[in-house]
């Protein structure tokens, strides 16, 4: 994780932040739609203790700053 303030970030764990980076390669540097990875964020993010039910366009809002269907 990048921040390890736990009063700024909570940690959402090896698996997210391994997912995190390998959407930021796929989607930003090399311009992929991702589409499998996307799915996997969203899932992950919903099974995280404390997560409401979210829609996974609003996932994608916060982690990644897209757009539903960018």
């Amino acid at each position: 994780m990048a921040e390890s303030d736990g009063k700024r970030c909570r940690d959402m764990g090896d698996d997210y932040d391994c997912l995190m980076l390998e959407l930021v390669i796929s989607m930003i540097v090399l311009g992929e739609p991702a589409t499998e990875l996307r799915a996997g964020l969203a899932s992950l993010t919903a099974r995280a203790p404390g997560s409401a039910d979210v829609d996974a366009g609003v996932v994608e809002h916060s982690a990644l700053g897209l757009r539903s269907g960018s």
